[in-house]
């Protein structure tokens, strides 16, 4: 039995809630416990033909995965439905196979046993063997310290839930069936359509499907029930008799909708990153009819969005959910929901992936509100700037109506939900290191190798320019290879990895009759991480400052620190961190080379086409990659030790953001969010007595309004000190269930691995 996380009893839960929290958290997550490990692989090889084609194949597997799955609805639940098995392990562990009682529960002969596990071979080697051109598809790059470049990207995703509440996969599918037979049959891409529309039929069926079968289970289950099960059952029968097959009717249907149509989504391609999107504008209309027909209360609604966390509960949740924002004319759509949402996150009580979309425009009591959650401690909720994002995405393609109803995918990514395929942290890039092997000749000091073109070492420059520029061609050496990377992954998928599921909740595939992975989607892009940012400026300004401006050090010591990690050299690594400025406290000068470097990269990425044609976006974030970054980065002129981890996103390096927190967002708000369309991140840690009472929390809410209207795309805040931290650190049990913001998401201190602790105890704790 999975153990409970010990979170404390929420006061703002009554008795029922209190306990389907209780026993979400004790199963860890929306699914089954004990569940047979063994069943998506024997529903693999139930749907595996062999003659069908690749998008067939996962439909095909959906679909008998939602027909041969066990179901169970758990006692005191109104909202029906848990994810497929599998999901929560991955694929069962092939050591495991020899267990044929556990295959003969799901009705496996002894003589087919063989079969099975041939198929989940078969199945696994196609996905881990990808070609392209004839040779393997590479999903790291071969200079991992440098870049990564994937192109594949399953689940980060933010699909049209708002089609399924609206006409149901039975009013899709009948938008199929009208697309084939107004087909020419004679249609040179006729044959590749039908192919796509008939795996698109499946899943349709599949949805319909899901819901028929929890309501033939919850209608059985309310003949042996008494009271309040009984009632509570027979409601959840009629319920998922109607959703998702049909349009939702009801806040309680819509939100029963949405359930199940995540949960068919995640039996895809995995629940990580598998988003909900504007959850208020999703549900408003539903609750507003309801409210007006006297059919629910606003304390009832509150009460089943907090049955709606619950069912959405994970210990690791990106599972994002926004609110808030401009609506299409550009008006801002605060709504009765987004207050509803947010007091249910707050009566939970444990950590959630919810974000607040905020412009010029949002009302000054969504604003406080937020303030009131940050600042308990947990991060929950974050903010995006809507007045950077529009423009970033408007500049690049997206429609202006689409761009207002922008969402942000797991942590930080952008998406226009329903209509676009981002490709979300399709590469990374490091910056820092490219500005080492600039200083270097191409060569990593510490291993030898020669990984970049040969642009002289720090030695042969007579002038900061001239670095600059060794630096610049580091950069677009290694970006031309990420984006080459991405674009054989984005080939890979198009041939062996198709998400027919994503794709019937997407616009335009149905109409084109095209697989999101083959250019279905209204908008096809990639979307890049660009990290370094603060450790690439920092040492550039040390190297501008006090070597080729005051000549204060010179370029042999320089490179001789850098080779030793600054072995015996303690005195000159101080002169390096503290007589140049450092990003982050409001120096114009170091703010502006971050900026230069952000721009150039985003210029480069501007230029870049994928094989569908697709645009290069630019995430400002660098997730937990900044740790493994930094490890295989080697000492820096900004005074960092060789292997630690690099400034996180577009935040200063932990502990250099001296000047307090208005300096520090200030150096942020020079930087370009308007530019990046994937979305940018930084991460503001806070004394607890600088938000502490009314006074503190107007004082928050105050900081983040002058953030918005500085230009500051996105915001993340830690209440802590590091003194609680060190105590959760040397006693985890007693101390350790703090909720901390990490990379883009929350997670329980104790949780955390070493390395990442010891980041997030570094980072400045802004007293001022």
């Amino acid at each position: 039995m999975a153990t409970a996380i010990s979170y404390e009893p929420s006061p703002s839960l009554d008795a029922r809630l209190e306990r389907l929290r209780h026993d979400v958290m004790a199963r860890k997550g929306s699914w089954i416990e004990d569940a047979n490990p063994f069943e998506r692989d024997v529903a693999l090889w139930r749907s595996w033909r062999g003659t069908q084609s690749v998008v067939q194949e996962r439909a095909a597997l959906l679909l008998e995965l939602v027909h041969s799955s066990s179901l169970a609805i758990l006692t005191g639940w109104s909202l029906a439905g848990e994810h497929f098995p599998g999901q929560q392990f991955g694929l069962a562990c092939e050591e495991n196979h020899h267990d044929l009682e556990r295959m003969a529960e799901l009705g496996v002969a002894e003589e087919d046993f063989e079969n099975v596990l041939a198929t989940f071979r078969r199945v696994a080697q196609t996905r881990e063997h990808h070609h392209v051109s004839g040779e393997p598809f590479e999903t790291i790059a071969p200079t991992p310290s440098v870049y990564w470049g994937r192109g594949w990207i399953e689940n980060h995703s933010v699909r049209d839930y708002a089609k399924v509440l609206s006409i149901g996969f039975e009013g899709i599918a009948e938008a199929i069936r009208t697309r084939i037979a107004e087909a020419d049959l004679a249609g040179p891409d006729y044959v590749r359509r039908e192919s796509f529309w008939t795996a698109a039929l499946w899943v349709c069926e599949a949805g319909t499907a899901l819901g028929v079968r929890y309501a033939g289970l919850a209608a059985r289950m309310a003949a042996d029930a008494n009271g309040e099960e009984r009632e509570r059952l027979e409601t959840m029968a009629a319920t998922c008799a109607r959703v998702p097959a049909r349009g939702a009717r009801t806040l309680f249907e819509a939100t029963q909708s949405l359930w199940l149509a995540h949960i068919l989504t995640c039996g895809e391609d995995g629940i990580n990153a598998n988003s909900i999107g504007r959850l208020d504008q999703i549900l408003q209309p539903y609750y507003a009819a309801d409210l007006a027909a006297g059919r629910i209360t606003r304390d009832g609604a509150v009460r089943l969005m907090e049955e709606l966390a619950c069912k959405l509960f994970l210990e690791y949740d990106v599972q994002a959910i926004s609110l808030g924002g401009l609506d299409a004319d550009g008006e801002d759509a605060t709504n009765d929901m987004t207050f509803i949402i947010l007091e249910a996150t707050e009566n939970v009580g444990f950590v959630r992936d919810v974000s607040v979309r905020l412009s010029a425009k949002s009302p000054r009591p969504l604003i406080d509100t937020c303030a009131r959650l940050i600042a308990r401690g947990g991060g929950i909720p974050f903010v995006f700037n809507d007045d950077c994002f529009v423009p970033a995405l408007t500049e690049r393609g997206i429609a202006l109506e689409d761009a207002r109803n922008y969402a942000p995918i797991g942590c930080i990514e952008l998406t226009i939900p329903g209509r676009a395929n981002p490709h979300a942290v399709s590469g990374w890039f490091n910056a820092a290191k490219c500005l080492e092997l600039a200083l270097f000749d191409g060569r990593d000091p510490r291993t030898g190798e020669v990984l970049g073109p040969r642009t002289g070492l720090l030695t042969d420059f007579d002038s900061f320019d001239g670095l600059y520029e060794a630096y610049r061609q580091q950069v677009a050496h290694f970006a031309k290879r990420m984006v080459y990377h991405c674009n054989r992954g984005e080939l890979a998928q198009r041939e062996w990895g198709p998400l027919p599921c994503w794709s019937v909740l997407t616009d335009d595939c149905i109409a084109r009759g095209r697989d999101i992975t083959d250019g279905g989607a209204v908008y096809n892009y990639h979307s890049v991480c660009f990290l370094g940012t603060a450790n690439t400026a920092d040492s550039l300004f040390a190297l501008k400052k006090l070597l080729f401006e005051e000549r204060a050090v010179s370029a042999d010591e320089i490179l001789a620190v850098l080779r030793t990690d600054f072995d015996g050299a303690e005195p000159l690594r101080m002169q390096l961190l503290t007589r140049a400025a450092k990003y982050g406290n409001d120096d114009a000068e170091v703010d502006a080379l971050a900026t230069q470097v952000t721009n150039e990269f985003i210029d480069l990425m501007d230029e870049a086409r994928s094989p569908l044609g697709g645009r290069y976006f630019v995430h400002l974030f660098s997730f937990l990659c900044n740790i493994e970054f930094g490890k295989q980065t080697g000492a820096m002129p900004d005074g960092r030790r060789a292997g630690e981890p690099l400034a996180y996103s577009l935040s200063p390096n932990q502990g250099r953001d001296q000047e307090g927190v208005t300096a520090m967002l200030s150096s942020l708000a020079r930087l370009p969010h308007h530019r990046a369309a994937g979305a940018s991140a930084a991460i503001v840690d806070l004394d607890p007595k600088l938000v502490e009472g009314d006074a503190g929390q107007a004082r928050l809410a105050q900081l983040i309004e002058t953030a918005i209207r500085m230009g500051v795309g996105q915001l993340q805040f830690n209440v802590t000190t590091a003194e609680r931290l060190l105590q959760a650190q040397e006693d985890p049990e007693r101390y350790g269930n703090i909720p901390v913001r990490v990379a883009g998401y929350s997670q329980l201190f104790r949780l955390l691995t070493k390395d990442l602790q010891d980041h997030v105890i570094a980072r400045t704790k802004h007293t001022r």
